[in-house]
Parts: structure tokens; sequence; C-alpha cells
């Protein structure tokens, strides 16, 4: 009997093994989940505050939609607008002092969920060099830092200074990366952060008319190139010279379209993302990262 005891015993613990075992699988698979929204607004140009109080609007949206919204991506410029000259070196802020990220902060914590917008940034000790820079606003309402466009693009060269780092934001979800609209036609960038291990590209763009074609197959490429998820917002609306045609997405890591919104409107486009999906790809035939030579990569950095 004692001995039957036992046995009874070993396969009661042996069973609980295995349903903690279960439980555990399914709680990890929850939390491997997260979701994000990226935002298609039309800018005023010049008016910042304005910007942000329309900003404020779509958070507040997004939120009432899904409290458990992780992310939320606004396009690139978008406390500005895009072709405002030497207006940028008036409007433009220092990120430790900004009011901007400040409010936006605010809305962050309100919320507890992360946020990426785009913005002219002034350097901190030099008053006259300027960036066009996005700021990660962590969930806690603190700037978790800011990206700095390293590819400008036309007009920008005028007014910006290229960074020169791909930074890696940390959150609760994940690893992200983050491309400043032209960054996205250069696979080096995506290449970099996903060696970097991170879990999800982000771009904030003003991509312009008629260049939609382009926009889909980068963004397209950009995440199949690295098996990633990727998430993009564009604006719609018109500047001085320029005008915008939206087409914000949210990518598969196979490049194939989760979401989009390809009309001229301002809106929302939202999804859950599962980061085993990437994984479990790259293991079974996407095996870009164990196949790759970078030993036969010379001419790239020259």
């Amino acid at each position: 009997m004692k001995n039957d005891g036992v046995i009874l015993l070993r396969y009661s613990m042996e069973e609980i093994f295995i349903l903690l075992i279960g439980y555990f699988n399914e709680w990890s698979g929850i939390f491997m989940k997260f979701n994000v929204s990226c935002v298609q607004m039309k800018p005023e140009r010049y008016d910042v505050k304005r910007n942000i109080k329309t900003m404020c609007g779509f958070i507040d949206k997004v939120m009432e939609e899904n409290a458990n919204t992780n992310l939320i991506v606004f396009p690139e410029l978008i406390t500005s607008g895009y072709e405002c000259h030497e207006e940028f070196h008036k409007i433009a802020e220092v990120a430790c002092e900004s009011d901007s990220i400040k409010i936006i902060g605010q809305a962050a914590k309100k919320y507890k969920t992360n946020i990426i917008f785009g913005f002219p940034e002034r350097d901190a000790e030099n008053k006259e060099v300027l960036y066009n820079s996005a700021a990660f606003v962590n969930e806690k309402g603190e700037l978790g830092g800011t990206y700095r466009k390293v590819h400008l693009f036309d007009t920008e060269k005028k007014y910006f200074t290229p960074g020169r780092d791909y930074p890696v934001f940390d959150t609760s979800f994940g690893k992200i990366g983050v491309m400043i609209c032209w960054d996205t036609a250069f696979p080096e960038v995506a290449r970099i952060y996903a060696l970097k291990d991170v879990d999800l590209l982000v771009v904030s763009t003003n991509w312009e008319k008629p260049y939609s074609d382009d926009w889909d197959l980068v963004t397209s490429a950009r995440a199949f190139d690295n098996c990633v998820y990727l998430a993009a917002a564009n604006r719609i609306g018109n500047d001085d010279k320029l005008s915008f045609f939206g087409h914000s997405r949210i990518v598969s890591p196979l490049g194939k379209s989760i979401a989009e919104l390809n009309e001229e409107i301002e809106g929302v486009i939202s999804a859950e993302l599962d980061l085993q999906v990437p994984l479990k790809l790259r293991e079974e035939y996407y095996t870009f990262f164990k196949d790759r030579r970078p030993d036969t990569y010379d001419l790239l950095v020259k």
C-alpha cells in the first residue's frame, strides 16, 4: 500500500506539473502579444499647440477603443508640419525642456501606453543645430530618448543636421527601432536594428505624392528583409509645395499588410501582434540570420 501510495502521489505531482506547464505556455503566449496603433492625421503648419491638441484627441480615441494599446505611433514632424523652412528655428524644442513632450507624456502616463511622434529638435548645447527627430515617450510618461533622422532628404539638409545613431527603445512588450521617412529606403538601417534584436520597426514619415507605390514597397521590404513587424504612420494634407497621401500601414514579418489606411483621411489603424510569430518563422524557413555571410559584405560600408 505504501508503494501504491507513492505511485499515486508521483502521478499526481506529474499531472500538476503538466498543468503548470500548460498554464505557463498559455500565459507566456499572452505576454508575447501587444497592441499597436498608427495615427494618420493632417498637421497645421507652424501651429504646435493645435497639433498637440489634435494628437491628444487621437490618443484619447485610441485608448477608449482599446485600453490595452501598448504603443501609439504618429507621423514625422507632426507637431510642426513639414515645409516650415526658416520657421523651424522658432518652432524647434530641446527634448528635455519640450512642452510638447511634457503634454504627450501626461497622456502616456494617464493611459500607461508608449507614444512615438516626430518633432523638430533643438540641440541642448548648440541652439543653432536642429534635428528631424522622433520622441519616444514611455508608459510612465517619461522621455525614453529621441531618434534623430540619419538620412535627410532634399530641403531637410538646409535646416537639419543628420543623426548618427540607431538607438533601441525598451518597452514592457519588447524592443523598438525607429526610422524616419527616407531612412526606410535604406536596407542597412532596418538590418542594424534587426541585429540589435528589435521586436518592432517603427516608421514615422511624411512620404509625399506621387510615390505611394514606393512607400508600400519599402515598408513591406524592410519587414520581410528582417522577418520583423513594422508599424508606419504617414500624414495627409498639403503644406507649401508638397502634399501627402497617407497609406499608414502595419506590416507582418513576411511583408504582408495587416492593417492599412489607404484613403486620404485622418484616422487610426490598429493590430494585435504576436511576437512568437517571427521567432517561429525564423526557425522554420526564413533563416536570414543563420545564413547571412557578413564576411563577404565589406563593400557595403565603403
